[in-house]
């Protein structure tokens, strides 16, 4: 026996002194009760790497009858090693020079829950550091299967390398403000490994862009700021951010001194990332295309996981054109929003007014243009950006692009660091006002949501859209505006209005489901009421439990009067409270912890506002429209003919219209839904009536119909047809 122990020690020797690097074995090997158990025989070794493994898969981890801990040491390390290559070789994050310590001793992995002792490492996939000599990561054999999560992983034993040998001063972003950027970075660093995790976490990215860069609810998923950086100034500057940073700096504050640029040049870059975003504009590694390809499949194959894509602007005047952008959807430091605008003149051109509640908080700034995209999704115009508090901009859309969109960014005078989880409320947000002459914002079309409309029916109590799937009573209200699809079951006298999304859920009792809240299956009872741009996916929500702002749930049961809202993601709670934060010593919460409104985290740091008055945003300059809104060439509807060669035809009489008129859709399929919509010379929607079995209507001029030009639009299927409508006294 100790013949044998003696060659294995020589045998692991031998290993060290062979090897062009050496082991080290950290100080925790022989103090950590299950990691003092190691030994050579136990291990494997490549050019770059150590992988040490415990007693419970054996000498032989790849034959373990266990597939959950089961795992190959030779397929891990040349895996590790041709990231290896990537990052240090072909990307040049960090030296292994052989003054530099990655350039002297293997980086350590340890796998987790092999070890069989109570405390041994344990858990998915961590990287990092040993007692600030080597690199190393601990990972569940399972997180080995391929590249993807140990790519992630052993950016951070390399990003903590940078500290150790690199930027010794403090720098390194070892600061709390700047952990955030720990994991974005270790993401954008997987994507030059394996460029398909580009359109990694795409939904929570994209639902909340407004948010702050530096947000962490979304810092996993931060990167493609890096991309447009990698784009512009090469992969040499994203490295340069951590070696060069300084001591207690924010990672965008390193490259505005690196650049040196002024804040407000600053704001214009980061300006020029988030236009980029309507289109995923990043041409380096095919990272548009990737991103492209996974919001197509999204939008088709899950809608439901595009909760917040666009932003959707509550309407303060629709005579006017007047519009606000929602307190949840105004943007934070260097967040954004994507506004889809729907011309209404038929010179396709738009004419809007911005002004920004510059009292809203003391750094208070914008950024705002248009993006004109052709019909492929990826060819793009962009328009001249803007900085001013308050302005009037123009845009003509040419024949062959396809949509229009305003993109609008928080733009800080003065840049803030937020530490970790400061809380919703403690973080500056930037609200604005529009008006917007020809054209509409997305939800204001007459088209919204159409993609979604198959294979369904309206509801007789709202006019609302239900999937011919879902069972909903006849006591239940469905907005003009809001969707129910999939297999929902909704019953009592549950409302869901606004533009909310209800998806294969329960919903009962008196339950309200309004603002543009998205609810994918679960049960919701009670008086529940989730509004604004809540999320909620597979919950259980009873009780008088108000969910509000961007509030985001996973699988969560809550109960009673629990307020939730924010930003916040919590877990299981049925203790009534405010929360509107993610429980952290940052913002003093606990979880579930039953704090109420009063309390100083929930205070906002933001002012209240108060909507500019008509005055204060008119045009200065209107535009109008030259040429008559859309076309009024009158088509016959042919996607609902009936059968045989006899075409539907729509009549108007009387026209002129003095006190109504009505609208007969003759030779129409009595089983399809047609759709009446009424415009002002402005463009702007009046009048909307939804016909599914009736194939007349009479519209009179009391529904809010004064003298003028009108434009009625019918719309079937695919095909549409249009008249002019003139109202005398």
């Amino acid at each position: 026996m100790k013949k044998t122990l003696l060659l294995h020690l020589l045998s692991g020797l031998c290993l060290c002194a062979f090897a062009q690097k050496t082991v080290y074995i950290p100080n925790a090997f022989s103090t950590d009760a299950a990691l003092k158990t190691w030994s050579w025989d136990k291990s494997y070794q490549s050019a770059n790497f150590v992988l040490f493994w415990g007693n419970v898969v054996g000498t032989s981890p790849a034959t373990y009858s266990d597939a959950n801990l089961r795992f190959n040491p030779q397929s891990v390390c040349d895996t590790l090693e041709t990231i290896y290559t990537k990052y240090i070789s072909d990307l040049a994050f960090c030296s292994d020079a052989a003054t530099k310590n990655l350039g002297k001793y293997k980086l350590i992995i340890v796998m987790n829950d092999t070890w069989g002792i109570t405390g041994q490492p344990s858990g998915w996939a961590f990287g990092g550091t040993y007692e600030g000599v080597i690199g190393a990561m601990w990972v569940h054999p399972n997180a080995t299967r391929d590249g993807g999560v140990i790519s992630h992983e052993l950016a951070h034993s390399l990003q903590g390398m940078i500290s150790i040998q690199e930027n010794t001063t403090r720098g390194g972003f070892n600061w709390d403000p700047a952990g955030f950027f720990w994991e974005g970075h270790a993401n954008f660093m997987r994507t030059q490994m394996y460029p398909r995790f580009a359109s990694d976490d795409l939904p929570r990215y994209m639902g909340t862009s407004m948010f702050h860069w530096s947000s962490t609810r979304h810092h996993y998923d931060n990167f493609k700021l890096l991309f447009y950086m990698q784009q512009l100034d090469g992969i040499t500057m994203v490295n340069r951010l951590w070696k060069e940073s300084v001591a207690n700096e924010h990672p965008i504050i390193t490259y505005r001194r690196l650049k040196g640029y002024t804040q407000a040049q600053l704001n214009d870059f980061v300006y020029d990332y988030a236009k980029r975003e309507v289109t995923a504009d990043y041409t380096v590694n095919n990272f548009g295309a990737i991103i492209r390809a996974e919001m197509t499949r999204l939008k088709n194959d899950e809608p439901h996981y595009i909760w917040r894509l666009h932003t959707l602007l509550t309407q303060l005047n629709a005579t006017t054109g007047r519009y606000q952008v929602p307190d949840a959807f105004a943007p934070q430091d260097y967040g954004y929003n994507i506004i889809p605008l729907y011309t209404t003149c038929s010179n396709r051109t738009v004419h809007v007014k911005f002004k920004g509640h510059t009292e809203a908080n003391s750094t208070a700034g914008w950024r705002y243009g248009f993006v004109a995209v052709k019909a492929d999704g990826a060819t793009v115009r962009y328009g001249t950006t803007y900085a001013d508090n308050e302005g009037e901009i123009t845009f003509q859309l040419n024949t062959d692009e396809a949509q229009l969109y305003l993109v609008v960014m928080g733009a800080p005078t003065t840049h803030t660091s937020y530490v970790w989880e400061p809380g919703y409320p403690k973080i500056k947000r930037y609200p604005y006002e529009l008006r917007i002459e020809n054209a509409v914002p997305e939800g204001y079309q007459a088209t919204y949501r159409s993609q979604y409309k198959t294979n369904g029916r309206i509801h007789a109590n709202g006019g609302g859209w239900v999937a011919n799937t879902a069972t909903v009573a006849s006591t239940v209200y469905v907005g003009p505006k809001a969707i129910v699809r999939g297999n929902a079951n909704i019953s009592g006298n549950v409302r869901i209005d606004g533009t909310a999304w209800v998806e294969s859920a329960t919903v009962r009792d008196n339950v309200v489901i309004d603002g543009n809240a998205n609810v994918w299956m679960g049960t919701y009872s009670g008086s529940a009421h989730i509004t604004d741009n809540a999320v909620l996916n597979q919950c259980t929500v009873s009780g008088t439990v108000l969910v509000k702002q961007n509030a985001l749930e996973w699988g969560v049961t809550l109960g009673n009067a629990v307020v939730l809202g924010g930003d916040a993601e919590i877990g299981n709670c049925s203790t009534s409270g405010t929360y509107l934060q993610v429980p952290h010593g940052n913002n003093g919460r606990a979880d579930c912890d039953g704090k109420g409104a009063a309390d100083a985290s929930n205070v906002d740091v933001n002012a209240a506002i108060t909507s500019f008055t008509d005055v204060e945003m008119a045009l200065t300059a209107p535009i109008g429209c030259a040429i008559d809104v859309l076309s009024l060439d009158e088509k016959p509807v042919t996607a609902s003919k009936p059968s045989g060669n006899v075409m539907p035809v729509v009549l108007v009489y009387p026209n002129p219209v003095k006190t109504s008129f009505t609208v007969k859709l003759d030779n129409f399929n009595t089983k399809a839904l047609v759709s009446l919509f009424l415009f002002d010379t402005q463009g702007r929607e009046v009048l909307r009536k939804d016909i599914k079995t009736a194939r007349s209507v009479t519209i009179n001029t009391s529904e809010g119909l004064k003298q003028g030009i009108y434009f009625l639009r019918v719309i079937a299927g695919e095909k549409e047809y249009m008249q002019k409508i003139v109202v005398t006294e």
